[in-house]
């Protein structure tokens, strides 16, 4: 679950889909460049990186977003409320009802909304369960007839919970490790008997 389609009756007729992720960066979640020469050049640039450690995203958005701002003329970007409506650090409203009409309101001439995958699995999100009902994502998924494909629905005190543990641990507020850990594997039992049960 990382982009998600919100409309394919909108009209797109650019050359090349090349969007901006803010109004820095270019993400290649969704990306169509026909320009060979770019192409080869990010070839390169990558091959260049091989059998070296590597910080994230280092052959993703950094090598595309400094090849293709040297490379390209801007006006051939696409603005991101088209392709990354809603930005990655609001990416968790998405998945609280209260939110809903902002999102709705952001992703209003979208195509995509790219979900951020990385950061909503590091928010603890498990992906076999479907956000909460009035959520702006739950509605989505079902206008599109993929709730189907989740075995259960969140809680939206739970998500709201989760999303609030994952900021205190961004902000260091976090509790200390061992803590964390008295904590952590009474609760993966619990998760882990709650979906799978014994069979009598």
């Amino acid at each position: 679950m990382d982009v998600l389609m919100m409309s394919d009756d909108k009209i797109f007729d650019k050359p090349a889909i090349v969007p901006l992720e803010d109004d820095r960066t270019i993400n290649g979640a969704i990306l169509y460049i026909e320009n060979v020469p770019i192409l080869e050049h990010l070839i390169d640039e990558t091959m260049k990186s091989m059998d070296r450690t590597l910080r994230w995203g280092e052959t993703g958005p950094l090598l595309l977003t400094r090849i293709l701002f040297e490379q390209m003329n801007s006006s051939g970007f696409t603005d991101m409320a088209v392709f990354y409506p809603i930005p990655h650090y609001d990416i968790y409203k998405v998945l609280l009802p209260e939110f809903r009409d902002e999102c709705a309101e952001a992703c209003r001439d979208a195509i995509t909304i790219h979900l951020f995958n990385n950061a909503i699995v590091r928010m603890g999100y498990w992906k076999d369960m479907a956000p909460p009902i009035g959520s702006f994502l739950h509605e989505k998924l079902g206008e599109g007839d993929l709730l189907r494909y989740f075995d259960e629905t969140y809680p939206v005190q739970v998500m709201r919970n989760m999303l609030d543990n994952f900021r205190l641990r961004m902000s260091g507020q976090a509790l200390g490790i061992k803590s964390i850990v008295r904590e952590f594997v009474p609760s993966l039992m619990r998760t882990y008997r709650h979906y799978h049960p014994k069979q009598n």
